[in-house]
């Protein structure tokens, strides 16, 4: 099972109780990275097959997977 890092909003109602937000997002399997209480956003990472039940839980108003990209070596012949 692969790992995804995912960015989650926690919607304006639940700002106020956010270590609640937490503990439940944890409590489905969400590690936590870092709060960012001022924005309300949590990032961390989870089984990719737990991201659904993430975005279920109370509070959470979006959640956006992280994406990843890789740029060419200054090398290559197309830039």
């Amino acid at each position: 099972m692969s790992k995804v890092n995912l960015s989650i909003s926690v919607d304006d109602n639940h700002i106020d109780r956010m270590a609640e937000v937490v503990q439940n997002l944890q409590s489905v399997g969400l590690k936590v990275e870092q709060l960012m209480e001022g924005l309300g956003i949590i990032t961390g990472s989870c089984d990719q097959t737990k991201v659904e039940e993430i975005s279920q839980v109370e509070g959470v108003s979006h959640v956006e997977p992280d994406r990843q990209y890789q740029l060419a070596p200054p090398t290559a012949d197309i830039q």
